[in-house]
C-alpha cells in the first residue's frame, strides 16, 4: 500500500457519514416542502383540473385569481373575519407571552424568595403536560369566568407559556451579567426601570425567538378554540376552514366548490409566517445559538 491511501483512508468514514447526513438532510427537505409545491400547483385550478390532472401537473388555464375573488366572496367574505381574528389571537398572544414570560422568567433567574426552585419545577412540569388534559378544567373555569366562546376565551390560556417562561430564564440567567443590575440599583433606578431599560434590551434576540415560536403556536392552533369557541365570527382560520371541510359532504353544499375554497384559504393562511420568518430569522438565529450555547 502507497503513502498516499494510508493518508486518504481515514477521510473515508468521514465522507461516508456526510453522504448519510446529507440524503437525511435532503429527505427532511422534501418532506416539508413537497405539500407547500403541492399547494401551490393546487391553488391554480378548478375543482375539474384538479381531480383530473397529476398532484404536481400544472393546469392548462390557471384559476389563481378566480380562487381568491371566489374565497374573498364566499359567505360575504367570512375567510377573511377568521383570519383578522387569527391575526388578532396570534399578535397579541405574541406580545403578551414576551411580556409575561419575560417578567417570569426574571424574576426566576435574579431574585431570591422562598419557593423559587418549587415554582421553576413546577413551570417545567407543566412542559410535560399535554393540552388535552387541560382541556376540559379550562371549559369549566371560563364558564365561571364568564369568558367562553370569547376573544378572551381564546387569548388568555395561551399567554401563560411554560416553555417561554423555562427559555427566557435560561436566557436572562447567562446573558444578563448581576454586576450591571447592581449598577443599576446604586444609580437609584427602581425595579420597573431596570427591567424595561436594562434587561429587556439584552433579550431582544430571544424575545423576537419567542414571538415567532408563540405567533404560529397560536395561528396553528386548533384545539383549544374548537373547545372554546361555538360563534362562527370568532373562528380562527384553522378553526374556519375545518368548517368548511366538515361542509362537504352535506346535501346543501353540493353545490361549492370546496376544494378550491379550502386549497386557497389554506395557502393564503401560511403567508404572516412566511414574512414573520423572513424580518425575524436574524433574531431566531442569534436567540437560539446564544441560549442553546447558554443552556
Amino acid at each position: 500500500m502507497s503513502s498516499s491511501e494510508t493518508v486518504r483512508s481515514p477521510k473515508r468514514p468521514g465522507r461516508l457519514i456526510s453522504i448519510i447526513i446529507f440524503l437525511i438532510l435532503l429527505a427532511a427537505a422534501c418532506y416539508f416542502l413537497l405539500p407547500i409545491a403541492w399547494i401551490l400547483v393546487a391553488s391554480t385550478k378548478d375543482t375539474k383540473s384538479l381531480l383530473s390532472t397529476g398532484m404536481f401537473q400544472l393546469p392548462s388555464h390557471f384559476h389563481f385569481f378566480q380562487n381568491l375573488v371566489y374565497l374573498t366572496t364566499f359567505q360575504h367574505g367570512e375567510y377573511w373575519l377568521w383570519y383578522l381574528n387569527s391575526i388578532l389571537y396570534s399578535g397579541i398572544v405574541g406580545v403578551g407571552t414576551i411580556i409575561v414570560c419575560s417578567m417570569a422568567g426574571y424574576a426566576l433567574s435574579k431574585y431570591q424568595f422562598r419557593g423559587k426552585t418549587l415554582t421553576f419545577y413546577a413551570v417545567m412540569g407543566s412542559l410535560m403536560m399535554p393540552p388535552t388534559v387541560i382541556a376540559i378544567p379550562l371549559f369549566i373555569l371560563e364558564g365561571f369566568l364568564g369568558i367562553r366562546n370569547s376573544y378572551l376565551g381564546v387569548i388568555f390560556p395561551l399567554l401563560i407559556n411554560a416553555f417561554g417562561v423555562y427559555f427566557l430564564r435560561i436566557y436572562i440567567n447567562d446573558v444578563v451579567p448581576d454586576s450591571l443590575l447592581e449598577a443599576g440599583r446604586v444609580d437609584g433606578a427602581s425595579p420597573w426601570r431596570i427591567f424595561w431599560q436594562i434587561v429587556f434590551p439584552l433579550i431582544r434576540p430571544a424575545s423576537a425567538t419567542l414571538f415567532l415560536i408563540s405567533f404560529i403556536g397560536t395561528w396553528n392552533n386548533f384545539f383549544l378554540p374548537l373547545v372554546i369557541l361555538h360563534s362562527s365570527r370568532l373562528f380562527p382560520v384553522t378553526l374556519g376552514l375545518d368548517t368548511w371541510t366538515s361542509s362537504m359532504n352535506t346535501a346543501a353544499a353540493q353545490n361549492v366548490s370546496w376544494y378550491p375554497l379550502i386549497i386557497t384559504g389554506a395557502l393564503v393562511s401560511i403567508i404572516p409566517m412566511v414574512i414573520g420568518f423572513i424580518f425575524l430569522r436574524k433574531y431566531i438565529v442569534a436567540g437560539l445559538a446564544q441560549g442553546s450555547v447558554k443552556a
